[in-house]
């Protein structure tokens, strides 16, 4: 027990020494460095004015660094004067400058359009950074003049640059903005075309329409029909309605596949085509009404089971009744050669 005792005193002791010895080593080598210091450095002081010159000498001459260094300076004193060098910076498309602008126009309560410039400048972000969402915002942007100067010329050439990788919303944009700009302006039907050649109805709704009717294009009641068919295929009720209005009266196997589409569009809850299935439905011969109406049945059925492949509904009414009609071909610009740069 006392063996015990005086062993741990014996530890305590050698521990509270070796505590004070860390102390005093600090203290004599904190003491070292000072003496350093004082012996070898020479004391320097910045010219503030001379270093502010020859930023602003470098910024002017279009240096990025300096331009977004006096940015950064005068964030805190004079928020105008920082946004007039992110400004700079920004020409030369700086990222850092799209960050800085947006920032600071979210927080600048003396311009009344800060707001839009805010968002002007998100887009030019996004866009340096490849998101499509924010290039078809930018394009809109210039194309109305929001938070930036107006440029129909930069607008149209920004949303048909994004159209051309293939963007739906570029293409129906374009679209209706070329519509708005002439009716029947061609290179809307164009990009309407470009739209449906990816498969969305409501753009097939519109190429067979013009088709149709002839706007942007040549009338051609077959390439109307295909279209209105092909989103049909796609179980838009309208496309279905389009299909029987287009095939009724050009003979009697359009007819017959008329009476289908309108029955088809009525299953699916279009009230619009209930006269129109009525009328057809009594100008069909009643030997074949029946079998009509059954491959009507057995279509729906089939089309509710599950999305049909393309084309399988159109070929499969093309061989049950021999019709004039027309596919279109892979390429887009077999189809229409124009805009293809």
């Amino acid at each position: 027990m006392y063996w015990f005792l005086f062993f741990g005193g014996v530890i305590c002791l050698i521990v509270v020494i070796l505590h004070f010895q860390s102390i005093e080593k600090k203290k004599i080598m904190a003491a070292q460095r000072r003496n350093r210091s004082q012996h070898s450095s020479v004391s320097v002081t910045f010219n503030d004015e001379a270093d502010k010159k020859d930023k602003i000498e470098r910024a002017m001459s279009g240096n990025i660094t300096a331009q977004l260094a006096l940015g950064a300076d005068l964030e805190l004193v004079d928020q105008n004067g920082a946004i007039k060098w992110y400004l700079k910076a920004a020409e030369q498309n700086s990222q850092q400058a799209f960050y800085a602008l947006v920032r600071l126009y979210d927080d600048n309560y003396d311009d009344p359009n800060s707001s839009e410039k805010s968002k002007y400048w998100a887009a030019r972000l996004g866009d340096s950074k490849g998101l499509p969402e924010a290039s078809l915002t930018l394009g809109k942007l210039y194309l109305e003049g929001i938070g930036c100067d107006k440029n129909i010329e930069l607008g149209t050439q920004t949303i048909t640059d994004l159209a051309l990788k293939e963007d739906l919303r570029a293409q129906l944009f374009l679209a209706q903005w070329y519509q708005k700009l002439q009716d029947g302006h061609p290179e809307g039907f164009y990009w309407m075309l470009k739209a449906a050649y990816q498969d969305d109805a409501k753009a097939m709704v519109t190429v067979s329409s013009c088709y149709y009717h002839g706007i942007g294009t040549k009338k051609n009641i077959y390439k109307a029909i295909y279209w209105s068919e092909r989103g049909g295929e796609l179980k838009s009720p309208e496309s279905q309605l389009r299909s029987a209005q287009y095939n009724q009266k050009i003979s009697s196997s359009h007819n017959a596949v008329a009476y289908i589409w309108a029955y088809l569009a009525v299953a699916n809850g279009y009230e619009e085509a209930h006269s129109l299935k009525n009328d057809l439905e009594a100008s069909l011969p009643l030997e074949n009404l029946l079998t009509i109406q059954n491959v009507a049945r057995k279509l729906h059925g089939l089309m509710n089971e599950k999305p049909v492949k393309k084309h399988s509904v159109i070929r499969l009414l093309n061989k049950f009744y021999v019709r004039e009609n027309y596919l279109p071909p892979e390429d887009i610009n077999d189809e229409c050669a124009m805009y293809t740069n």
